[in-house]
């Protein structure tokens, strides 16, 4: 590829797009005392309910337990066993809480999960009924819309789906099938929170939730039937036990620890506790602005060579979203080095370049012979080159696997990109292509973790320049819109 139009590619994929409208995601390592902070208000909880909750799978014996919202107007505890859940609407954050430590993820985790599941389904579907298997037999829109409490917008194989009424009793109903319902309660209203709880904790059918949602009270039962993803009868059953006046206060309390760095750390070694130091910009000596990462790219330049420098320009591009080789910026070295690349005779540089471009278009031969080209240079393994050749790995196939061993190269795609985050922690691009890894294995949970990380690095530009990281809060955007039940209703 000729300069010129590298670097009209390099310049196209960093091109702005229209910031989004409403911040979406969080630090998620700050501590209680932040989070608390962030809050309009910490109004106590003054409404409970208390649920007997069955459910059965197929033949197996009845699990009953004892499901506890406690409810103010913009979160939610719930309790149920051993298990304790903090849903706070407001800062869009699920925690786990114990005595003295908590964990927190994205609101969106487990909704993320349902929408990809949900599609998965649906391509499943239609590969068993192109195989002519008997439909009656499997697990139907229906079933599938009911397990993940979600129907997708406008989807062509959505179920028929309504609820009936007689006497008071309200009946769901999905292609012709009775699979629930539940009975209205009476006494106060409850507060806002506690419907998008009650589709967190208590899943059904979207159609049925909001047919509860409208009657104004929390359900004196509720039930619900369908086939699961592995074809068995399922069935949940919650029985109202009482509705109670409480004062519990925000159960967040200042002195709890978090402890999700910890929990990252098992996940990638090491990422959690990076992450914690970047985000508050301690790691590498402290966060960098475009002038101080000139002057290290400067240094690295006089000590080990241009090539060495050369090396970090595409992460200092995704760093400094606005970063323009005109101008101002003209004489800077990260210019400098972008408009020599091709003129260097160490290779690894430039076949950084073409791994990406090759992985882009998925060229897994070409990301496979720029690779080989780059291990004649002493830079071979630099975290850069290895993070870019992990992502053309995700795209091989067997042949290309094969041509890539055969030729000796690094195919561990988790430990090239552990590598550069540990290297490089400030290039918010290594967070969410570690992000994009535990998205395809549905961790959404971990998945966003990743993306909230590169999100909160202290780098302003990229938040509202980074196409990357618009794209991902576009996407979460859209996905609060299309599926309002897990969210508080929008303040005008």
């Amino acid at each position: 590829m000729k300069l010129n139009a590298l670097l009209a590619v390099l310049m196209m994929a960093l091109t702005p797009l229209p910031a989004a409208a409403q911040a979406l995601v969080g630090n998620p390592f700050a501590e209680a005392s932040t989070y608390r902070n962030q809050r309009d208000a910490l109004d106590d909880a003054r409404y409970r309910v208390r649920y007997e909750a069955t459910h059965v799978t197929g033949s197996g014996a009845p699990e009953v337990t004892e499901l506890t919202l406690d409810v103010a107007d913009d979160w939610a505890l719930a309790r149920e066993g051993e298990r304790t859940t903090l849903y706070d609407f407001q800062l869009n954050r699920v925690f786990t809480l114990s005595a003295d430590s908590f964990t927190g993820i994205n609101g969106f985790s487990g909704l993320t999960f349902r929408i990809m599941e949900r599609q998965n389904r649906s391509y499943l579907q239609r590969i068993v009924q192109a195989a002519g298997a008997q439909a009656q037999q499997l697990p139907d829109a229906c079933d599938a819309e009911t397990e993940l409490s979600l129907v997708m917008p406008n989807a062509p194989d959505s179920g028929v789906a309504e609820v009936r009424e007689r006497q008071g009793v309200f009946t769901f109903v999905c292609a012709d099938r009775e699979m629930g319902g539940f009975s209205a309660g009476d006494g106060a209203a409850p507060p806002a929170a506690l419907w998008p709880a009650v589709y967190a904790e208590m899943p059904t059918h979207p159609v049925l939730h909001r047919r509860v949602r409208e009657s104004g009270r929390a359900p004196a039962q509720m039930s619900i039937s369908y086939r699961n993803g592995a074809g068995q009868s399922a069935e949940r059953t919650w029985r109202l036990i009482a509705v109670e006046t409480i004062s519990t206060p925000y159960p967040l309390l200042p002195s709890m620890r978090n402890a999700t760095a910890e929990a990252l750390d098992q996940v990638v070694p090491g990422a959690g506790q990076i992450g914690v130091e970047a985000i508050a910009g301690r790691a590498l000596g402290g966060a960098p602005t475009l002038q101080s990462w000139d002057t290290y790219l400067g240094d690295i330049s006089r000590r080990d060579g241009d090539a060495a420098a050369s090396m970090l320009i595409a992460g200092t591009m995704s760093m400094f979203p606005e970063l323009q080789c005109n101008g101002a910026h003209a004489r800077l070295t990260a210019c400098r080095l972008l408009f020599g690349l091709r003129a260097l005779r160490d290779p690894a540089p430039w076949a950084l370049i073409e791994v990406s471009v090759a992985e882009q278009r998925g060229d897994s031969a070409g990301a496979i012979a720029a690779m080989q080209r780059a291990q004649t240079s002493p830079l071979r393994d630099h975290p850069a080159l290895g993070a870019a050749f992990a992502l053309a790995i995700l795209r091989f196939d067997q042949t290309a696997m094969e041509q890539a061993r055969a030729a000796n190269l690094p195919l561990d795609v988790a430990a090239l990109q552990n590598r550069a985050l540990l290297a490089l922690p400030y290039n918010p691009g290594y967070w969410t292509d570690v992000g994009d890894r535990y998205g395809r294995n549905y961790d959404w949970a971990n998945a966003l973790t990743f993306y909230e990380i590169a999100f909160a690095l202290p780098l302003p530009s990229t938040s509202s320049g980074s196409p990357v990281l618009v794209s991902k809060r576009t996407q979460l955007e859209r996905i609060r819109r299309d599926f309002p039940e897990p969210f508080l209703p929008a303040r005008p």
